[in-house]
């Protein structure tokens, strides 16, 4: 039964594409903007539904019943997608009737690809345990159907909710979680599709094919597109996806021409819309955009389209708290509101607050920072990049495809690099930074380089035979519970952390939902079925330490917020701990619960667990 969920959940996603594609094709129709590529007009196509589609889905979270209006949304766009796609199957026809005939060796990396992209959506179906989704990627949205549409200054990480995450309220609308996993695997396959087609541009179809399967292999991708819950795939698509409507600004008559600006602009303003890096992204690709339109007017619209793609959460955060990118410029605009202690953290966990000298800086296009701060595979963008990164010489032309690729990809991964340590955030530009490198290698032996090429087919194989093992190796769990083999609970049990916190909370207050909240300090709160407010000061905009040091400040914060029941587990965060702790002495705060659970201690990854105390405390007003 799992499986047969799990294979129906990822054919709802093709669906979903479907529809998509045929929503955005009758749009580009209709302002008369057509690729003569079907790959390129499909991911065009594809990508531009989805983000009219976010932009349609973000009034409709604004009702008090959200959930509604976001599935009346849903329909309607599933209605004129479904009704404009059938135009779009000749040209699918030709891509797939394209596969079957090319060469042996492009059949079986196409068949590499297609086990792949099957290992990771399986892995995709399984029960939620990325730390950063259950944190904050994925309880937002639900709260948002849970409880409206309003800031949430307890759980402050929401505010840092882009515009795909529309695309799992919508998921978490219709019911299903898994089906939101399946939207996010969805912009890791655009995204290797996209890098394949940028590089189909300068070399053949079999290398073409490699870029999609490093890609695909590469450590911090098939977590992001399995079991990580997080958007950045998306980016990497619309970001790769620009790059190639970019390189085609020359080729489009004069009356398409400002359709083709639209589109581009669409597409950057997306990235923007998605997470706060995505605008140095988006900066890069406007530059790339006015050096090959060459024309004010056509770069005006380019920004219009990016504005309506991407403003959506920027306008939500400035009604909100005046600062379009909270907290960040909280300092400047009001001094007076900001806690510094959460500010701190936040700055800390994005690597914000990591200094970094000008050579670091300069490792980022090639993917070469490790961030010792963040030490994991999740950072592992592979060390394919620098050692190809050479062979660019053999193949760069003074050609729209590759000012516009290097320019994006050089500008973004430098900006990304001065103003985050995480390498994992230039992401976004990993499909365009690979499709180059790789076409350099495929050019050694036009060169005359028969050993060089050699060398670099040889890289490219052991990378990809210990990328295939690392794949493996990680979502043999996870496969295990999309196909059955291991049951929801005792998957959630083994691999979700705080899973058996929340299962306690949910037990013991089960009934009482009506009564008030309870203040947990647990990070990972998705799986909590009762109201509850998020109170670790680390991620907490509302509980500043500098203002909740009396017993009696507490006190006033419980009366206020409607908060009935307090979590302790196993203590309480050390800048709140003293007037917590003088609160259970007092009997302000007493035990109404206790239970004894396994959780992890430390990484994941090194699967080391300790028992621990759950104490939940009711509160005496």
């Amino acid at each position: 039964m799992a499986l047969v969920s799990s294979l129906a959940t990822l054919l709802a996603v093709g669906l979903f594409a479907v529809i998509a594609a045929g929503f955005g094709s009758r749009l580009l129709l209709t302002c008369g903007l057509e690729f003569a590529s079907d790959a390129e007009h499909l991911l065009c196509s594809i990508t531009f539904g989805v983000i009219c589609f976010e932009i349609l889905l973000f009034p409709a979270q604004l009702p008090s019943q959200a959930r509604i209006a976001v599935v009346i949304v849903t329909l309607l766009f599933a209605a004129f997608g479904l009704l404009h796609c059938p135009p779009l199957f000749p040209r699918a026809s030709r891509v797939v009737q394209r596969m079957l005939k090319g060469s042996r060796l492009e059949r079986a990396l196409i068949t590499l690809t297609v086990a792949v992209l099957l290992v990771e959506g399986l892995a995709a179906m399984a029960p939620l345990t990325g730390s950063d989704a259950l944190h904050y990627h994925f309880t937002a949205p639900l709260l948002i159907l849970r409880s409206g549409f309003h800031p949430d200054f307890f759980l402050s990480y929401s505010l840092l909710s882009g515009q795909t995450h529309l695309l799992i309220l919508m998921a978490l609308a219709l019911g299903s979680d898994k089906l939101a996993m399946g939207l996010l695997f969805l912009g890791g396959v655009l995204a290797a599709a996209a890098g394949a087609c940028l590089a189909r541009r300068w070399t053949g179809r079999e290398w073409s094919w490699l870029v999609a399967l490093v890609f695909l292999l590469t450590p911090v991708v098939f977590w992001q597109i399995s079991s990580a819950g997080a958007p950045d795939l998306w980016m990497a698509a619309f970001a790769t996806v620009a790059v190639i409507v970019i390189s085609r600004a020359a080729e489009f008559h004069s009356s398409a021409r400002i359709s083709h600006a639209l589109l581009a602009g669409a597409l950057a303003g997306a990235v923007a819309g998605t997470k706060y890096t995505g605008c140095i992204v988006a900066a890069s690709l406007a530059i790339a955009y006015f050096w090959e339109a060459r024309a004010v007017s056509r770069w005006m619209m380019f920004m219009f389209a990016a504005l309506c793609a991407g403003v959506w959460p920027y306008a939500r955060n400035f009604a909100w708290t005046r600062d379009p990118s909270f907290p960040f410029l909280m300092p400047w605009i009001s001094p007076g509101r900001v806690n510094q202690y959460t500010l701190h953290s936040i700055l800390a966990d994005t690597g914000a607050a990591d200094h970094r000298t000008f050579f670091r800086i300069l490792e980022f296009p090639l993917f070469a920072a490790i961030d010792p701060a963040h030490l994991g595979f999740w950072q592992f963008l592979g060390p394919l990049v620098l050692a190809l990164a050479p062979l660019l010489v053999l193949t760069i032309r003074n050609t729209a495809a590759w000012r516009a690729a290097l320019t994006v990809w050089i500008l973004s991964a430098l900006g990304i690099g001065a103003s985050s340590g995480m390498t994992r955030f230039a992401l976004p530009v990993f499909p365009i930074a690979l499709a180059s490198v790789v076409a350099g290698a495929s050019h050694a032996s036009l060169a005359g380089l028969r050993k060089t090429h050699y060398v670099a087919a040889a890289t490219l194989g052991v990378l990809l035979a210990s990328g295939a093992a690392g794949l493996l190796v990680y979502e043999r769990a996870a496969v295990s519970a999309a196909v059955g083999l291991t049951s929801r609970e005792n998957y959630l049990r083994d691999h979700a952390p705080e899973y058996q916190d929340a299962e306690v909370i949910n037990q013991v207050l089960a009934g009482k939902e009506s009564q008030g909240k309870v203040l947990v300090f647990l990070r990972h709160t998705y799986y909590l079925r009762v109201p509850f407010l998020y109170g670790d000061p680390t991620a907490s905009w509302a509980v500043d330490p500098a203002k909740f040091q009396t017993p009696e400040e507490w006190r006033r914060l419980f009366r206020e917020n409607g908060i009935r029941w307090v979590v302790r587990s196993p203590v309480y965060p050390p800048a709140i701990a003293a007037p917590l702790n003088a609160l259970e002495a007092g009997g302000t705060l007493f035990p109404i619960a206790q239970s004894d659970v396994s959780d992890f201690h430390g990484m994941r990854m090194s699967n080391d667990r300790q028992r621990r105390s759950v104490v939940i405390l009711g509160v005496i007003d």
